[in-house]
């Protein structure tokens, strides 16, 4: 019995202060207090999602606080298996919607189950694609920039494949009140590139699932600035660039 009511109260008090308490330590502390270490959750009865991944997910919309969460249910259905409803509520397609599993317990913690209705697999999936999105976006820019090493050479096809592996066709700079589209940005790196400039990506961050904010440093011959933007992805690929204090 206290193994249950503690169970209960970390998930009522996890979910209830999401997105008001942003600090996710504090967060994190509850969060190992509901979840087991081996944490299993069937998306669709064929990919899992398990305990480091659904905190990477969780700590996206903590951080960007643009959801609320109500627990409208949890239940004991049996006395190792729990039942519950939480609805979230904000700006984005991941949420706003009520997600209900049910889960069996191992030593006290929610340990392996599934969604009970297909809006809730839908829900976790587009999350888990979106962090999955960002992860591929920051390793192509990275990927790209580690040409940018600040010895001069011409933008050859393995920095073409790069390039091409990393922006969007429809892609728009817009940092310095003129937007260049791909092929304009292209011209930009290439003379980056001919000169010897070195890129270095010092900050890259999620907001939700299609934003994330980034900062960067550019050092040439004629300029040493650092830049911080807000990004926009279509997918796997970087869509738009804009300025972000």
């Amino acid at each position: 019995l206290p193994l249950i009511m503690s169970l209960e109260e970390n998930f009522r008090d996890f979910y209830n202060n999401f997105g008001i308490e942003q600090d996710p330590g504090k967060m994190k502390h509850l969060f190992d207090g509901i979840y087991h270490d081996d944490f299993k959750n069937e998306l669709d009865g064929e990919h899992l999602l398990d305990k480091d991944q659904l905190w990477k997910i969780q700590t996206v919309v903590i951080k960007s606080g643009t959801s609320t969460a109500t627990v409208l249910m949890f239940k004991y259905v049996e006395p190792n298996v729990v039942e519950y409803k939480v609805h979230f509520k904000g700006i984005h397609d991941h949420v706003g919607k009520t997600v209900h599993c049910a889960y069996e317990l191992m030593d006290g913690k929610i340990f392996h189950g599934r969604a009970v209705d297909e809006s809730s697999v839908t829900t976790i999936s587009n999350v888990k694609t979106a962090i999955a999105n960002f992860q591929l976006v920051q390793k192509n820019a990275q990927a790209l920039f580690s040409f940018f090493d600040g010895i001069p050479r011409p933008f050859d096809d393995e920095m073409e494949k790069a390039f091409d592996a990393l922006y969007h066709q429809d892609f728009i700079h817009n940092m310095d009140g003129k937007p260049l589209n791909n092929a304009q940005w292209k011209e930009r790196l290439t003379a980056f590139a001919e000169i010897g400039t070195r890129v270095s990506l010092l900050k890259f961050e999620p907001k939700d699932d299609v934003h994330f904010e980034t900062g960067i440093r550019v050092i040439n011959k004629n300029i040493d600035v650092v830049g911080y933007s807000r990004g926009t992805v279509s997918g796997s690929l970087l869509l738009k660039i804009e300025p972000h204090k």
